[in-house]
């Protein structure tokens, strides 16, 4: 069976030229309406199913998100800002075999979760030239090796939507943003283009010798400290949500060397006291990184040393 191509209406436009031009009666111009199918190309790919539609959303999305004027000051302070660190540094940037964590950091979140993005090397990086996002990780959860049930047209959908995302160590809260409402078309390859705020909703909270934690894209209305707050390991922050550029609900968590996220240069995060999933066994980890694809999850929440474990190593 052929398959038959919407963009061959195109030529159809083409009955109504003379019309256009005079020759002959009015009504064949309609036909010049045809010449829209020419964008066929175009709009087919956001009509589709599966990961190429969902990647030509995405695409679309990203182009119509950096029209906006808030959003082309938002990418030209990321770029700009990339000089602050590089000048802080001189280009000698931290790295996971020189830097040395001062902060005792465990996972933000409670139960098994699933590192999606995010890793200490070129390869393995969130976003590897972005200089605050360098060592970012995405978390999300999944059942069965799905993150939502159903479709997933509804952020209710998702498993770890709504989720609590806790501190993963003790700290001062210094941003805390509220009130962005969280995309309603998940998984569609759709952003929400429109948002005044790539993180959405966030807390940063101030571990003290220069290391911050960022945690974004929080559920509408969970966030549920403010500025000045002193929070402990565990305690619960917020919510996990689809706020800002998002996908679909997951958690954005990365450590920085200042609160402006801007000016910041990534810390590469090493978590400990966690276990990970390998081939249907768990181990354990008393301190190391974490690489993508990873299935992690917390073991305690204490400040007391850690319990001897099979692995010490970054992972």
């Amino acid at each position: 069976m052929v398959k038959f191509d919407p963009g061959s209406l195109f030529y159809l436009g083409f009955l109504g030229v003379p019309s256009a031009f005079g020759v002959g009666p009015e009504w064949p111009e309609v036909f010049m309406l045809f010449f829209l199918f020419g964008l066929w190309p175009l709009v087919a790919p956001l009509l589709a199913g599966g990961d190429r539609g969902r990647s030509a959303r995405f695409l679309l999305s990203q182009v119509l998100f950096e029209l906006l004027p808030w959003r082309l000051a938002a990418s030209l302070a990321q770029l700009a800002g990339q000089l602050a660190p590089l000048v802080r540094y001189r280009g000698r940037f931290p790295d996971a075999e020189s830097y040395e964590q001062s902060v005792r950091l465990t996972l933000p979140f409670e139960g098994s979760w699933t590192a999606v993005n995010g890793g200490v090397t070129r390869d393995t990086s969130h976003s590897w030239e972005l200089l605050a996002q360098r060592y970012a990780y995405d978390f999300l959860r999944e059942r069965d090796g799905a993150t939502h049930e159903g479709d997933g047209a509804d952020c209710a959908d998702y498993h770890c939507f709504g989720e609590p995302v806790v501190a993963p160590a003790p700290g001062t809260v210094v941003r805390a943003t509220d009130g962005i409402r969280d995309f309603p078309r998940p998984g569609t390859g759709w952003t929400e283009w429109r948002t005044w705020d790539i993180r959405g909703n966030h807390v940063v909270l101030d571990h003290g010798n220069g290391e911050y934690s960022l945690l974004a894209h929080l559920q509408e209305d969970s966030v549920c400290v403010s500025v000045g707050d002193e929070v402990e390991r565990g305690e619960r922050l917020g919510a996990c949500g689809n706020s800002g550029n998002s996908t679909e609900p997951h958690i954005h968590y990365q450590l920085q060397d200042t609160p402006n996220f801007f000016l910041a240069a990534g810390l590469p995060p090493t978590f400990s006291d966690f276990e990970r999933e390998r081939d249907g066994d768990r181990e354990r980890v008393a301190a190391g990184y974490v690489t993508a694809p990873a299935t992690v999850a917390p073991r305690t929440r204490g400040d007391g040393p850690s319990a001897p474990s099979t692995e010490a190593t970054r992972t």
